[in-house]
């Protein structure tokens, strides 16, 4: 018989503490996947699923052919290496990711507001730079409230993640059931 975990999406926009959940949960020894714990997990593709060969996420025209997309082959190989775990989380903010949620079991979405994600973004301790200059954040705050909105009447659980990290994957474990 072959075994099969629970998936759980763990969801928002920039800055909201995706990776930083994924890194509790893992500390915790629950399975947990990432674009920065597993790199190329998600990526920039077009529709035809090619990669870019600039990135210019600031630039319209670059953003209307480029998407930031779920790595589906790698996530299902992901899976299919803990197929003996209980449940295995998703972290992501990908555009294409709401087609995947049927698979899973439920949705957390980490709601931020504006403020919280600019100060995140800004860190210097972030591990990455996507988010970091201005015309980026005012793309990201404009995007805000449309995103979580979306996130929220797709059946996504609201996740307060104003709260610190440890109380965020608290509540996350109390609610996947």
């Amino acid at each position: 018989m072959k075994l099969k975990p629970t998936l759980f999406f763990i969801t928002g926009i920039s800055g909201s503490g995706k990776t930083t959940v994924a890194r509790k949960l893992l500390e915790v020894g629950e399975v947990a996947f990432d674009s920065k714990i597993q790199d190329g997990l998600f990526r920039f593709s077009d529709n035809a699923g090619n990669l870019p060969e600039d990135y210019k996420p600031t630039n319209r025209e670059w953003r209307d052919k480029y998407k930031w997309t779920l790595n589906k082959t790698m996530f299902d190989k992901l899976v299919e290496e803990n197929k003996e775990a209980k449940r295995v989380f998703l972290c992501g903010g990908a555009d294409d990711l709401m087609q995947y949620w049927p698979a899973g079991k439920k949705v957390f979405l980490l709601k931020v507001d504006a403020d919280t994600m600019i100060s995140r973004l800004n860190r210097q301790d972030r591990d990455n730079n996507f988010g970091k200059g201005e015309r980026m954040q005012d793309l990201l705050v404009d995007r805000l409230e449309r995103f979580q909105s979306r996130q929220l009447k797709a059946g996504a659980v609201s996740i307060n993640a104003l709260n610190p990290a440890d109380e965020v994957v608290k509540d996350i474990l109390t609610q996947a059931t």
